[in-house]
């Protein structure tokens, strides 16, 4: 359990340290989503990156997964949609995600 909360300190201080990074702000979302499903602070942090940056394919992936992990699947598919469009190499993991469609 120490080192959770070393790697989470870590991911704080990442955006406390620059705030306006949306990349920063994705990564700390994805460590909430894959550590003991943290959804909320999770989206909280997806959040932030895309009001930084509302274009940001590699955030509106990460809340597709977050909304998949919710089983929020309408809302999930939706920011794949848009996340493929604005970044279309992310299609390639999408089948990880939500299977073979």
């Amino acid at each position: 359990m120490e080192k959770v909360n070393e790697s989470q300190e870590y991911f704080d201080n990442l955006v406390a340290s620059d705030p306006v990074n949306a990349t920063a702000w994705c990564v700390r979302g994805m460590y909430y989503n894959d550590n003991y499903g943290q959804y909320a602070e999770a989206m909280e942090s997806c959040n932030r990156a895309l009001e930084l940056d509302p274009e940001s394919g590699l955030a509106l992936y990460l809340k597709g997964v977050i909304l998949t992990n919710m089983n929020v699947t309408d809302e999930a598919a939706a920011c794949f949609e848009n996340a493929t469009r604005y970044d279309p190499g992310l299609a390639q993991y999408l089948p990880f995600i939500v299977g073979d469609t």
